[in-house]
């Protein structure tokens, strides 16, 4: 009994071995996270901008109004002959005022002139507002990452308001080394495994290799110099968000062979274990 419990240690010992040692040696990047890339909200004219979307950090939908942008010209020319009639009403009702001359009825009419004159100077001025105001509308679903403008600022058109992480368009940003990279080709499968815990089935979609920077200005997250040291493989998968909870940054490592636990679960799996 006294050996069988011995040779029995030794096996466990020797398997927990083998799934260190062959997890170890399976292709793998365990400098991985997940990212995606910013959407630039725009001002779409020339103007003044009233912002109502969630602050920083905020979520945010597809369509959702983050917003008004009102045109800077306003087009006083349109109103210009409303604004000579309440001028010269205006003075006509001060002149009326000074006259001993001038009959109560006169008066009256004057007043009631520069009141319809006040009046349509309010509906033309409404009336302009309403035409040359345009809703700012969030380009993607997402978090809003970062804000350019605020609430009465003067912009010009194509000028970004802010960045929306795109919640919708999530992706595994893995470095490996030069031989594993030269391995790997795009839809090749591979797993990430979240490092609190989680595992999603996820494929090549891009070799970025060590191409330039400017590859990642429109990205949330920006690697590291230990990372950009590197080879840079983008992977993609449906189930990076199935929480819905959006995590951007989250790390993990890229498994991109099958390993001893890959294998002993799916030896489990096919027991019905």
């Amino acid at each position: 009994m006294k050996y069988a419990v011995r040779i029995v240690g030794l096996l466990a010992i020797l398997f927990a071995l083998y799934i260190i040692v062959g997890e170890q040696l399976v292709g793998s990047s365990s400098n991985a996270y997940v990212n995606t890339r910013l959407a630039t909200l725009r001002m779409p004219i020339d103007g003044r901008i009233q912002l109502s979307t969630a602050p920083i950090g905020g979520r945010v939908s597809a369509g959702e109004v983050a917003g008004s942008g009102v045109a800077r010209d306003t087009g006083e020319e349109n109103i210009a002959w409303v604004l000579d009639g309440r001028l010269q009403a205006a003075a006509d009702l001060k002149a009326y005022e000074g006259a001993a001359d001038v009959s109560e009825l006169a008066q009256r009419q004057a007043l009631e002139r520069l009141r319809a004159y006040e009046s349509a100077r309010a509906a033309l001025r409404t009336q302009q507002v309403a035409g040359n105001t345009v809703a700012l509308r969030s380009p993607v679903s997402g978090i809003v990452w970062s804000l350019s403008a605020h609430s009465g600022d003067l912009l010009p058109q194509g000028e970004p308001i802010a960045r929306i992480a795109d919640c919708e368009a999530l992706f595994v940003h893995a470095t490996v080394d030069q031989r594993l990279y030269n391995d790997l080709k795009p839809g090749d499968l591979a797993q990430f495994r979240f490092h609190n815990g989680g595992v999603v089935q996820v494929s090549v979609s891009l070799l970025a290799g060590t191409g330039p920077r400017t590859v990642y200005e429109t990205m949330a997250v920006n690697p590291t110099d230990q990372q950009l040291e590197g080879y840079a493989v983008f992977l993609e998968g449906a189930g990076l968000d199935s929480g819905g909870t959006c995590p951007i940054g989250k790390s993990g490592r890229v498994v991109f062979s099958d390993g001893p636990t890959s294998r002993l679960g799916d030896l489990l799996a096919g027991l019905g274990l």
